[in-house]
């Protein structure tokens, strides 16, 4: 779920606010905040280093002054978009592909039509952004640099390789070629290490689904240091997790929603009843069906959480934990399906 933060600064740029808020309402991915702002500089701070998306309404360079001390690099600048106030125009200032500036920009653009304004230079000449690419269908991008170096060799029309681990499907962009080796390209998998192209980006997908069960009220520290120790036995880097899932009764349990938030991973929960309906592809505890109604519910979750993948780190428990890994039957798609 998103956090959108609509900032204005008149009386115009309220009427304008209030009406984009009207419609993004209706699209259930924003979370929306509007605020007519005073002390810019300190209202965005903490906005900007958690990663939200910010639009202004007004002048562009009232934006840029606000942001400036805040800018780190693309890759974790959020998205940052500007729209004048009488509603003509949608600009996205920072962080177009990353932060999906862009992406943002034209659905708003559309919602109150107006006309976005790209300036990025995959986008103006209609050529496939790779790091767009990997943030909408879920890669972590290893090697940012790289980016930089295959968007020229595309927009210089040049052909750049692709390899993957996994079962690619669809039509690949123009100029980018299925091979397993050569001077540039870009590997999907999950061998950070592998290099099949002098010069390669590394995408590596977050295939990884980790299920939790716990007793009530585990100690946060006790869940961190168990799922920490796990990842490293596994060889699994934390940014290569999909999710984390469980019961719905563990919705609201502090240390599972902390360690989500701490590392920024999606928590899912399901009911008991559809848990169930998988307990005969698991071993079971009669005591855990006792207080839960389900069996087993890390195995049974991580397998859900997965879409039916493979659990290839079965129940492990330690000190009223339980966690299991299941790894999702990944495909690279390159048609609107996400993944």
């Amino acid at each position: 779920m998103f956090r959108l933060f609509l900032m204005s600064f008149t009386p115009n740029g309220d009427k304008l606010a209030k009406r984009i808020a009207e419609k993004l309402r209706k699209d259930s991915q924003f979370v929306l905040h509007h605020k007519r702002v005073k002390r810019l500089a300190d209202y965005i701070v903490s906005i900007f280093k958690k990663g939200h998306i910010l639009v202004f309404i007004g002048a562009a360079g009232i934006a840029v002054r606000a942001i400036a001390p805040l800018l780190q690099n693309k890759m974790t600048d959020p998205a940052v978009i500007v729209i004048d106030e009488t509603g003509r125009y949608v600009i996205p200032l920072l962080s177009g592909h990353v932060g999906r500036a862009n992406h943002f920009a034209e659905q708003i653009a559309t919602l109150i039509d107006a006309i976005p304004v790209l300036t990025t230079a995959t986008d103006v000449n209609d050529v496939f952004a790779v790091d767009t690419f990997a943030v909408e269908k879920g890669y972590v991008i290893i090697n940012p640099k790289m980016i930089k170096e295959i968007s020229l060799q595309l927009l210089k029309k040049r052909n750049v390789g692709l390899t993957s681990e996994f079962e690619i499907t669809g039509q690949p962009p123009n100029h980018v070629i299925i091979k397993n080796k050569g001077i540039i390209g870009i590997y999907i998998g999950t061998k950070s290490n592998y290099n099949p192209f002098t010069r390669t980006l590394h995408l590596l997908p977050k295939c990884f689904h980790i299920g939790i069960g716990t007793v009530r009220n585990i100690a946060f520290q006790k869940l961190n240091d168990f799922f920490q120790k796990t990842l490293k036995e596994q060889n699994i880097a934390v940014e290569w997790i999909g999710s984390l899932s469980s019961i719905d009764l563990k919705k609201n349990e502090k240390a599972i929603l902390k360690l989500a938030n701490y590392y920024n991973i999606p928590f899912h929960t399901y009911p008991a009843e559809k848990l169930r309906q998988l307990e005969n592809l698991f071993s079971c505890s009669e005591f855990v069906h006792s207080v839960t109604g389900v069996g087993n519910i890390c195995e049974t979750s991580a397998y859900l959480a997965s879409k039916h993948g493979k659990i290839i780190m079965s129940k492990t428990v330690n000190a009223g934990i339980t966690l299991a890994i299941a790894k999702e039957n990944w495909k690279v798609c390159f048609d609107k399906s996400q993944h």
